[in-house]
């Protein structure tokens, strides 16, 4: 079956599309394609066919259920549904089924064994282990970098000579590179968290040199898995090292450290998000002297002008406090959704500070920079995710500074992104004709989304500022047809009378029924549940 939509040439593509990410020297990587080998073989494989350019099937795992997919041309959009690191056992396991047509299960699972004979690591003697090891515990930064490099190159070697290379990169380089560069740190808690910090620096730094390198094959629109999880640590481990030392670590940990940082930021150009963060955390938490970061921006300030310098010194005119000075080169870029991107960061640092004098300086560039996105930006979600996090910290500001004379001026502005915001507002301040007015702004095709009991507590107060949308959603009901909808909308035709009646103006809801009954006298259904409600009474109707 299989023989007819497939040939010998795509399985083996396939396979070193899994494979390549797997190494037979790692004993997970190992056990991973072991455990889809057995798989096929006591059966778990079954409806396995080819379509729309995949080969889809079922594997069953300990009583669960799995869809594997694998694409004959876009390897890079292979999955399952038990989302586990790609590949997973399920995708081997039903590779290995369509290999079996072509009897290639032996020939695919020989080759990627045969990667080890390509690959046979230098083995250290114990003298070179000893000296590695005094490079560590002795608190040698610079060392320890060039030890890094020197592994580095060792891992770029074997890539090339092995049979399987990884394609992308990224992934083998975080569980492989790293954590093999952790399974040599110190015991020592201080030095252990330097070579840690180091570590996950130095490995950043090549994993998105490498995602430029492939820039024209990898999907930068997402960020990797990988590099937040990188990310994470840096910040987590910063912050543990402040604690234990109080944020003062020997100068010549401080000067390996600027430079692998700085390294970090201005020699990339891809994935600035968790290079930033990165840059910031560690600076704030190790790197935070006044004499240094007058020093390092007296450097900075001499380079050509550059986007990424220029967040730098950003960076450190916020540790110093120099919010103009900092303000005005982020002016510069006040339309670059980058920027945006990174003010995030230091309105939050500010309110978790409680600075809201400083806060006060920040937010109307922030905002600012939100009304150009909204404009321009193309991303729905991340519009809504702008907007929604500078009002967060707008109306905290507001109400602490007890400065709100702004606040409806900004959430009109920021419409319809700031709905229940002001939907909020609207009603704690009773203006019941102007939230009558949003409603109909925003909902006016949807009105069953407005809010039932908002518009119950206007009614109450307020019943003649109801009246605009009682009147549509009665015309809506009306026209969606069915005697169900026909219901609703004799619903609120009734709460229609007991307002006019509230207002004491009973001849406009009888000049209003009577159109509506004339205006739909075709509509049976309407017509008798319009008399059911004793709206209208039968001889008026027949008439």
């Amino acid at each position: 079956m299989l023989q007819r939509d497939l040939n010998k040439d795509v399985i083996y593509e396939l396979s070193y599309s899994l494979f390549s990410k797997l190494s037979p020297q790692n004993m997970r990587d190992a056990e991973l394609v072991e455990s889809g080998l057995q798989l096929y073989r006591q059966g778990q494989v079954y409806n396995v066919s080819v379509r729309d350019g995949r080969i889809v099937g079922v594997v069953e795992e300990a009583d669960q259920i799995h869809l594997p997919i694998l694409h004959i041309n876009n390897h890079d959009q292979n999955g399952c549904d038990c989302y586990e690191a790609p590949p997973c056992q399920h995708q081997i396991a039903l590779l290995c089924y369509a290999a079996a047509s072509f009897s290639l299960v032996g020939d695919i699972l020989r080759k990627f064994k045969q990667s080890t004979l390509k690959s046979i690591p230098n083995i250290m003697t114990g003298r070179q282990l000893l000296d590695q090891m005094n490079i560590i515990q002795e608190d040698k930064p610079k060392e320890t970098v060039d030890l890094f490099e020197q592994k580095y190159k060792e891992y770029i070697e074997q890539q090339r000579t092995s049979f399987y290379q990884d394609v992308y990169f990224v992934y083998p380089l975080y569980e492989r590179f790293y954590h093999g560069l952790l399974n040599q740190q110190p015991r020592q808690e201080k030095e252990k968290l330097q070579y840690q910090l180091l570590a996950a620096i130095f490995t950043m730094n090549k994993m998105v040199n490498q995602i430029e390198i492939q820039s024209t094959v990898y999907d930068n629109a997402q960020l990797p898995r990988e590099m937040t999880m990188l990310e994470n640590q840096i910040e987590a481990v910063s912050r543990q090292l402040h604690n234990i030392t109080g944020g003062s670590v020997s100068h010549q940990y401080e000067d390996v450290l600027r430079q692998q940082l700085k390294s970090l930021l201005f020699d990339r150009k891809l994935c600035l998000i968790p290079r930033y963060n990165s840059f910031r955390h560690v600076y704030k938490e190790l790197l935070n002297h006044q004499k240094k970061l007058h020093q390092d921006l007296e450097e900075l300030s001499k380079l050509p002008e550059d986007y990424y310098v220029d967040l730098g010194m950003a960076q450190f005119h916020f540790l110093l406090k120099n919010d103009d000075d900092m303000l005005a080169i982020l002016k510069k870029y006040s339309e670059n959704e980058r920027t945006l991107y990174s003010f995030t960061y230091w309105i939050e640092s500010l309110r978790k500070n409680n600075e809201t004098e400083r806060l006060s300086k920040f937010l109307p560039l922030y905002y600012e920079m939100l009304l150009h996105y909204l404009q321009h930006g193309n991303d729905e979600y991340a519009k809504s995710t702008f907007a929604k996090h500078f009002l967060s910290h707008y109306e905290y500001n507001s109400f602490y500074t007890n400065q709100t004379a702004g606040l409806e001026v900004v959430y009109q502005a920021l419409l319809p992104y700031s709905e229940m915001q002001y939907t909020d507002y609207l009603m704690h301040n009773q203006e019941y004709k102007r939230w009558t007015e949003l409603q109909m702004y925003l909902y006016s095709y949807q009105p069953e989304q407005i809010d039932k009991h908002d518009l119950q507590e206007a009614h109450k107060h307020d019943p003649q500022s109801v009246l605009p949308i009682y009147h549509h959603m009665v015309l809506y009901y009306i026209e969606l047809k069915g005697r169900s909808n026909y219901k609703l909308a004799v619903r609120y035709l009734k709460k229609l009378k007991t307002n006019y009646k509230k207002l004491k103006r009973i001849d406009e809801w009888n000049d209003y029924i009577h159109y509506i009954e004339s205006q739909f006298i075709r509509l049976r259904a309407l017509q008798e549940e319009l008399r059911k409600g004793k709206l209208v009474n039968e001889a008026t109707s027949k008439s």
